[in-house]
């Protein structure tokens, strides 16, 4: 790894505007937030391997918390230098380089934002007019989709199991087994219970019994 050249004037050496780099480490041993830089325009003529370890900037950063989102070793970042100083370099975003894909085709009506990852998990907040959602999504099938449009919440698992909350104020759930629900205690209130095929339960404490064909549910009904 090189330095950057003085000035053959001998005045001090100044790095104004951004510059492209390529990301050579995400490991800080120092842990200060800094990701290592190379500066494939920098250097000289033969000698192009200048490196520099780069605070990384982001939204939000504080004691323990913040959004950390590295780039990738080799992904393409713009750098700048505090002052003009080159031991001072900060990485201000990522860029595209035509090597790579992006996460998705832009489209003039640019109403799609998106957070995809490496491994295809994506966030996805869609701005269509009327049809307003949030949907995360993984690559197994797996789906949370928010729809404002049919005011529905839906859970879906890649297996087809579903957990639906509806604009009528229902819950449906659709297992492809069963449903098991275990608590010390589960308190049921509703005027009606509607089973369109048996109960079966070990034990039955009732303090009312109504047997008649007429009643939707019952003792009479209970196997």
């Amino acid at each position: 790894m090189m330095t950057l050249p003085n000035p053959v004037d001998g005045s001090a050496p100044g790095y104004f505007g951004v510059y492209p780099a390529l990301v050579t480490d995400i490991v800080d041993k120092e842990k200060l937030g800094r990701i290592e830089i190379r500066f494939p325009t920098l250097g000289t003529e033969g000698d192009r391997d200048v490196r520099a370890w780069a605070t990384l900037c982001t939204p939000y950063a504080d004691k323990d918390q913040g959004l950390a989102i590295l780039p990738e070793v080799g992904s393409e970042v713009v750098a700048a230098f505090e002052a003009g100083n080159w031991r001072r370099p900060y990485i201000v975003g990522s860029a595209w380089n035509g090597q790579a894909a992006l996460p998705h085709a832009p489209e003039a009506a640019n109403n799609i934002r998106m957070l995809r990852s490496r491994g295809d998990s994506r966030l996805e907040f869609d701005d269509t007019a009327g049809a307003l959602k949030v949907s995360i999504t993984m690559r197994a099938g797996h789906r949370v989709v928010l729809n404002d449009a049919t005011q529905e919440v839906t859970i879906q698992h890649a297996n087809g199991c579903v957990l639906r909350m509806t604009a009528a104020g229902s819950i449906e759930i659709k297992a492809n087994s069963s449903v098991e629900i275990t608590a010390p205690a589960v308190d049921v209130t509703t005027p009606t219970a509607t089973f369109s095929q048996n109960i079966v339960c070990q034990n039955l404490l009732a303090q009312v019994c109504v047997v008649s064909p007429m009643y939707t549910v019952g003792v009479g009904n209970l196997l």
